[in-house]
């Protein structure tokens, strides 16, 4: 978070804030934090954290990222582990462009996203894991070069109970997000390793990119 450079006055936009884990956090260093999620569930649990924390500057708003519609209210935002780029090329763009459109002049939107380079290094057709509950998780990937989406199936299975979970998500080389960036309208763009900022090697798992509204 260092990387935004964030201010006590700063008003600053958790996009996807899902567990609400950051935005708490990122409320004690700043005027106000808004989350911004579409999962009731998420809203409920930030709006009870913050509560039993006694955080009065941080709300909450239910709604899907496709209708964010701030016009320069921001003096940053953020979006956390790989919640950008569900959609079609189209919309994954217009999201970005919502997104500078919140900030004010001289706002900073960081985007932290898997490594491409390293899933690729690391890519495994099928997995699984046991979750603490006692689920057992069969997942089963698969990757399209031409588009560059990774599909995903989880099949949760409790007991006699199973649930089978679809992903499908576009994995943008680094040097793609730096340019739809700047399409967007970002300036002073740059690409670090999250969440230390140091360089991004070949074995960096996570990356940030960072830009700025002029």
């Amino acid at each position: 978070m260092r990387e935004l450079d964030l201010k006590q006055t700063d008003c600053v936009l958790d996009l996807a804030f899902g567990h609400v884990r950051h935005a708490l956090v990122v409320a004690g260093h700043i005027a106000e934090v808004v989350g911004y999620d579409r999962t009731k569930h998420f809203i409920e649990y930030g709006q009870k954290w913050a509560v039993d924390r006694g955080v009065t500057n941080a709300r909450f708003i239910i709604r899907d990222m496709r209708e964010l519609a701030f016009d320069a209210e921001f003096d940053a935002a953020y979006n956390y582990f790989t919640s950008w780029g569900y959609y079609d090329d189209e919309t994954n763009f217009d999201i970005l462009k919502r997104v500078y459109r919140t900030l004010r002049s001289g706002g900073r939107f960081l985007l932290e996203f898997i490594a491409r380079d390293m899933l690729m290094r690391r890519f495994k057709y099928r997995d699984w894991s046991d979750l603490d509950d006692g689920t057992v998780v069969l997942i089963e990937h698969s990757f399209d070069f031409e588009t560059g989406r990774q599909r995903s199936r989880r099949n949760y299975k409790k007991g006699s109970e199973t649930k089978t979970v679809e992903i499908d998500l576009r994995i943008p080389v680094p040097e793609e997000l730096l340019r739809l960036f700047r399409e967007a309208g970002f300036t002073q763009t740059r690409l670090v390793q999250a969440p230390d900022g140091g360089k991004v090697t070949l074995d960096t798992r996570r990356i940030a990119v960072i830009g700025s509204r002029p």
